[in-house]
């Protein structure tokens, strides 16, 4: 370029920083400086894509402005490299100096610190040349900065000319950014006492404290043995009473055998009468041919009267109910059952092993909270001081309508003292033990609750 337009465009770059200089005086917001510094450097100095970026307290890298877009979209690919390369470049040692970084640098530094698994990815979007323009606060500290992209490389007359720029952006700069919570926090310093005083309420507000609800509890068997009608009939008489203990093999009840006897007697005469038929026409056989052609009729009617025979008594053996196992019988009484009629396979009794118990646990929808398995709790039996220590074993996951009107859950939860078990049928209060939440919702649940069904919201 010739001496003579080298000196036009020195000039016409003075006079448009003269101008841009007195404009950037009068931003009075973030936004507009991030829009001017992004769209308007333009008139300096060409290039592709603008960014400006500041560095937030509690939040980090943050994109301020984007050249000629109205809002920046934090999700873009490009955005969310650019992040990525801000963090990157802040942490190296020319990160308060205006430098220029190419595709090629970048490629060899992450080769550099990856050598097996390089970052090597540049987003299509954004030229190979990037200048980084730090902008500081007063103690020389990095809190934001512009960035320029374009095609080719940043020349030094252009940095040059760039950084009366920004020494004009960075007066305006150390204006917006001011910290607003200094002379608050140099208030409260000189009252330690209320700062204390917070510090202690919000330290009770959020104290963990664990949530619990409260059930009732009943003590029931475990892997009961259910003791079933064998067969229609009439309950005779029980041979043990309620909460008896009984051994295996032991007679529990006895069905009403009139009507069975009587079937096996019948049973048994046409066996007998049968029988004779068949001796008859064996005997007749030898001289009678006639005889003999009857012999396999009688024989199969045989069968079959054995066979009826055999049932009969097989109905009247089961009228006599054994217990199978050693244990607890458990029933309401006998005046419910005696002389009233059963149906095949109608429970009559349980027989359960008392050192087999769990807890079966009901707990209204409304107290419900969130529980999972294995969580922890207490058994306080009516009429005892100490607790029993269980442990959640199965959810509700269907709540039912209880005898008492009341929707609730039904849980159950095993003992883990196995040395102190309860009898069965114990009743008590059930405490369950759940997630730890802040004490401000512990104290404020119910109230909300009640707020909740009342309003409706």
């Amino acid at each position: 370029m010739p001496d003579n337009e080298k000196m036009q465009t020195q000039i016409e770059g003075l006079a448009t920083l003269l101008v841009l200089d007195e404009e950037i005086r009068k931003l009075t917001t973030i936004r507009e400086f991030g829009f001017f510094s992004t769209n308007e450097t333009h008139r300096l100095l060409p290039y592709h894509t603008a960014y400006l970026w500041q560095l937030k307290e509690f939040i980090g890298t943050h994109l301020v402005a984007q050249s000629g877009t109205a809002e920046i979209d934090i999700h873009a690919t490009a955005n969310q490299w650019l992040l990525n390369k801000i963090n990157k470049i802040r942490l190296s040692t020319p990160a308060r100096e205006i430098h220029q970084i190419t595709f090629e640098q970048s490629l060899e530094e992450n080769l550099a610190a990856n050598p097996e698994s390089p970052d090597v990815e540049w987003p299509e979007e954004l030229p190979h040349y990037l200048l980084w323009c730090p902008l500081l606060n007063k103690s020389n500290q990095l809190t934001g900065g512009l960035i320029f992209f374009r095609e080719v490389a940043f020349e030094e007359p252009d940095v040059k000319m760039l950084r009366w720029l920004i020494a004009s952006f960075q007066y305006t700069w150390l204006q917006l950014v001011k910290s607003k919570k200094i002379p608050h926090w140099t208030k409260l310093k000189e009252k330690p006492y209320f700062i204390g005083a917070t510090l202690l309420i919000l330290g009770i507000i959020f104290f963990p404290t664990r949530l619990s609800v409260i059930g009732d509890g009943t003590v029931a068997p475990k892997s009961p043995v259910l003791i079933n009608a064998p067969m229609q009939g009439v309950i005779k008489s029980f041979a043990v009473s309620p909460g008896e203990l009984v051994k295996a093999g032991q007679l529990l009840l006895t069905i009403d055998k009139t009507d069975l006897q009587a079937a096996v007697e019948v049973s048994k005469k046409d066996f007998l009468l049968t029988q004779a038929k068949l001796r008859t026409a064996i005997n007749e056989g030898f001289d009678n041919k006639n005889s003999r052609v009857e012999i396999p009729i009688i024989q199969a009617q045989l069968a079959i009267d054995k066979a009826n025979l055999d049932y009969s008594n097989e109905l009247l053996a089961k009228a006599d109910v054994t217990s199978p196992i050693s244990g607890i019988v458990i029933f309401d009484s006998k005046e419910d059952w005696v002389g009233q009629p059963i149906r095949t396979g109608e429970r009559i009794l349980i027989v359960a092993d008392p050192k087999q118990v769990e807890l079966k646990v009901i707990i209204p929808v409304t107290s419900s909270i969130e529980l999972s398995i294995d969580d922890k709790g207490q058994f306080f039996l009516f009429g005892h001081l100490n607790s029993l220590p269980v442990r959640l074993k199965t959810l509700g996951y269907n709540a039912k309508l209880m005898p008492n009107k009341v929707l609730a859950y039904q849980l159950k939860a095993d003992f883990t003292d196995l040395e102190n078990l309860p009898q069965l049928g114990e009743q008590g209060t059930v405490k369950i033990y759940g997630n730890y939440v802040p004490l401000i919702y512990y104290v404020l649940r119910r109230p909300l609750q009640a707020f909740r069904q009342t309003l409706g919201i």
